[in-house]
């Protein structure tokens, strides 16, 4: 049985779309491989439900710092020692000498067939010396890029430009792999300007007997993401100034916004009497069965957006910008409504609202999408075809 070393920043959970391709992996082909696992634990998310996939498991902690102040102080700390000036892993929030020392010993003790890293923990993997796989999901370094082009102060200029040069760096380590995983095209041509090696486009799934609702009615408008990311926050802030006001002027209808760590301009929003900022849920499907239109008014951001195969899973219709539906292959007005300004986002939502028939035909084709197209089953079988390529070109 192929031995397959599988290092992650976090517990693989279904609550983090950063580890979500991980986890999948474990559930999918845990069975067919030998598995196993070395990861951080921020202590939030419990590996219950794969650990009968898995072979071993070894785990540091991690703390977790919200504030910029503190994961400077963190990282900064880390950077005085030499293995970190040894690695180069300068201003990198996972690096611990620790978790360095005891993946090597993992590797010297064990003979694994393949390494599998996600983006975070590629540096851990990068001169080990059997065959390596990336799962670096999106091209990082151009939306910091494009989060610096659009900063409005000096700060946040420096800010996102220095960590622009700090991934577009990084992600060179890339050459030292076998392949390369990402979630969609658009991202795998930014990469290609850097990376020599196989970059292959596996996108995310969706688990369609988790993700079901037969409730369809259109009484409420829906956000669902990380609300401390600041694409998230650019999309509800451009929806809550640009497109609310116009569709409260012909409707009276509530705008939820559920996701963890909302930032204070998140909670702000909840003062107003038409928004409910949820915060972190146990189960969003709670919050996707209800009566709603989904919306993803994204305007910056990369990856396949999770959340939209999710929605569509659920039998919700969809209105998204092109940048929110960017790495998805849906057809607008079959799959989904697609809105590039404000008139369009109001006239969309309007429009499902007041139709039935419309609302029911894009819910539909949306989730036959999903079920066709962005199964677990069929991300991972692509995942299977390259390990086992990969595996039995090293044995020849």
């Amino acid at each position: 049985m192929t031995k397959i070393l599988l290092i992650c920043h976090d517990i693989p959970s279904l609550s983090v779309g950063a580890t979500l391709p991980i986890y999948h992996l474990i559930k999918q082909l845990g069975s067919k491989y030998e598995i196993h696992l070395i990861s951080f634990d921020s202590e939030k998310y419990s590996l219950d439900s794969i650990k009968d996939k898995l072979s071993t498991t070894n785990t540091l902690k991690i703390p977790e710092y919200h504030s910029l102040k503190n994961q400077l102080k963190y990282t900064l700390k880390n950077m005085i020692c030499l293995d970190n000036l040894k690695t180069h892993s300068f201003l990198n929030y996972y690096y611990k000498s620790s978790m360095s020392h005891l993946i090597n010993r993992k590797v010297d003790a064990e003979n694994f067939d393949i390494v599998i890293t996600d983006m975070p923990m590629a540096f851990y993997a990068k001169n080990i010396k059997i065959p390596k796989i990336v799962y670096a999901f999106d091209a990082v370094s151009n939306y910091n890029y494009n989060m610096y082009k659009k900063a409005d102060t000096l700060f946040s200029r420096i800010y996102w430009y220095l960590n622009y040069y700090k991934i577009h760096r990084y992600e060179r380590i890339y050459n030292l792999f076998d392949s390369c995983i990402v979630v969609n095209k658009k991202d795998k041509t930014l990469l290609e300007r850097d990376v020599d090696i196989s970059i292959n486009v596996i996108p995310n799934g969706v688990d369609t007997n988790f993700f079901k609702n037969k409730n369809q009615t259109r009484s409420k408008l829906v956000f669902l993401g990380d609300m401390s990311t600041p694409p998230n926050n650019d999309a509800v802030k451009y929806f809550v100034d640009n497109i609310y006001p116009l569709v409260l002027e012909k409707r009276d209808v509530e705008f939820i916004i559920v996701g963890r760590n909302p930032s204070d301009y998140i909670k702000s929003l909840d003062k107003n009497p038409h928004i409910t900022v949820t915060g972190s849920v146990d189960d969003v499907r709670e919050y996707l069965k209800y009566g709603i239109i989904f919306i993803t008014p994204m305007i910056s951001g990369t990856g396949i957006k999770n959340k939209i195969l999710e929605a569509m899973s659920m039998n919700l219709p969809v209105i998204s910008t092109s940048k929110g539906i960017s790495g998805i292959c849906a057809v607008d007005n079959r799959d989904y409504l697609n809105a590039d300004n404000e008139i369009e986002f109001n006239d969309a939502i309007i429009k499902l609202l007041d139709n039935k028939k419309l609302y029911k035909y894009i819910a539909d084709n949306g989730h036959a999408l999903v079920e066709k197209k962005y199964s677990w089953t069929t991300s991972m079988n692509k995942l299977d075809d390259i390990i086992t390529k990969i595996v039995e070109n090293k044995k020849s």
